[in-house]
């Protein structure tokens, strides 16, 4: 898409119309536009026009949706928008002695630990999270991210796929960001990296033969390598043992 065209395309910022009114109307009153919407509470374009979509959750709400039910409404924001966000609105009013989470109608029957375990593998996935404390505190937040990717230097120059592919950080240094994205774009797949040679590698565009032979040396250091027999590693084992076995009995010396 050329730059005349992105210019001609509105930067869109939109309110689901199911979201809570006070939201809505103060929303409205800052240019947002209310639609009906399947997938996400909230979408936005940024500065290159990718799609930011933000799933709002009151944290009641949240404590209650946990599970397939949410996680599926997040898996399909994620197939839809480049940039998901889970906005986790409220205050965590405190943990009872068993870890039971306490929220604004009682106790809960989730633990701390889970719902910060689904949070974690929300955010392993490529979910962002944002806190908030209260429905202002959300609509101050929400015009606030909207203005921050309105900003080119929002991502550091790095594209949405760049901190969800963990495959990136298998390159070498200096060969991670544009490059580790253009060699995957073409091989797939790191096991296809591993196996080709640097004339292959060369054949990305924008790859010249010095980061074509880093990132081979990098993907091929083990080659040549002894696999160690059966004996030295049961030797290796029974070293760490004995040095294991060393240092408890002189840190039982010390107690008595």
């Amino acid at each position: 898409m050329t730059e005349e065209k992105k210019e001609q395309r509105p930067r869109m910022k939109v309110v689901d119309s199911r979201e809570p009114g006070d939201i809505r109307q103060r929303l409205l009153e800052l240019g947002w536009e209310q639609r009906q919407m399947e997938i996400s509470d909230y979408w936005f374009f940024d500065c290159g026009y990718k799609k930011i979509g933000i799933e709002r959750k009151e944290i009641n709400d949240f404590m209650a949706s946990l599970g397939d039910r949410l996680a599926n409404q997040l898996e399909r924001a994620l197939d839809h928008f480049d940039v998901v966000i889970l906005l986790l609105e409220g205050n965590w009013r405190q943990i009872t002695y068993n870890s039971k989470l306490m929220g604004n109608q009682g106790i809960t029957y989730n633990t701390w630990a889970m719902a910060w375990n689904f949070i974690r593998s929300q955010q392993h996935k490529g979910v962002t999270l944002e806190l908030t404390t209260s429905m202002g505190h959300t609509i101050q937040r929400l015009n606030e991210l909207y203005a921050w990717y309105q900003r080119s230097t929002h991502t550091g120059g790095m594209s949405h796929k760049t901190f969800i592919d963990d495959r990136i950080m298998a390159f070498p240094k200096g060969c991670r960001g544009k490059t580790a994205e253009a060699v995957l774009a073409v091989f797939k797949s790191l096991v296809a990296i591993g196996n080709a040679e640097v004339s292959d590698i060369m054949h990305v565009p924008g790859i010249g033969e010095k980061k074509a032979s880093d990132i081979y040396a990098h993907f091929n250091s083990w080659r040549g390598e002894k696999t160690p027999t059966v004996e030295e590693v049961i030797e290796k084992e029974k070293l760490f043992e004995e040095s294991y076995l060393n240092k408890e009995e002189i840190l039982q010396g010390r107690l008595l």
